[in-house]
């Protein structure tokens, strides 16, 4: 009984990963709003955090080049350095919608950046799993190469919820968690 409390014991502390759960705990008021208004867009979204999630909504607007919303958050560079997972818990009434999990490692918006995006296919909740090494190298929202490499986590100390789908209208998100493992 010994030898598999120990080993049980030693997984529980070598196990790496990041869970940001906005209901247990409360992971939400850590999240800024970054909009397309910084380049002089007129989009606007906020946040609100509710007892098991946070919810994410506003408008985008196209005009004055904008065509962005976001909520972002920083966490400790290298925290996802042994990770292979993204799982997102979710649900949105905006079905006609594409939204983006981008995980950066520069604050400079030209600097490239790696993304997911994914449509919520039904207003129910919703958990969609994705390989990290799937997400795409991106600029100023344009693919520009394949797969994240592995290494690139090393570096990551930024993940922001975006939208922007080159589409103007009201949008709406709630998460539950987003665990990397």
């Amino acid at each position: 009984m010994k030898p598999l409390l120990i080993l049980a014991l030693l997984f529980m502390t070598t196990t790496t990963g990041l869970i940001i759960d906005f209901g247990q705990d409360k992971a939400g008021s850590s999240w800024r709003i970054v909009n397309d208004g910084v380049m002089g867009g007129l989009s606007q979204s906020n946040t609100v955090l509710t007892e098991d999630s946070v919810q994410f909504k506003g408008n985008v607007s196209l005009e004055n080049n904008g065509g962005f919303a976001s909520m972002r958050t920083l966490i400790t560079e290298g925290a996802l350095s042994n990770c292979t997972t993204l799982t997102i818990r979710y649900k949105s009434s905006s079905t006609d919608r594409t939204f983006g999990l981008s995980l950066k490692n520069s604050q400079r918006y030209y600097i490239p950046y790696y993304k997911h995006t994914f449509t919520p296919k039904t207003t129910d909740w919703e958990t969609l799993t994705i390989n990290l090494s799937d997400f795409k190298h991106y600029r100023i929202s344009e693919v520009i190469g394949n797969d994240m490499p592995t290494k690139a986590l090393d570096d990551i100390f930024n993940i922001a919820l975006i939208i922007s789908d080159k589409k103007a209208g009201a949008f709406d998100i709630e998460i539950d968690y987003i665990k990397f493992e």
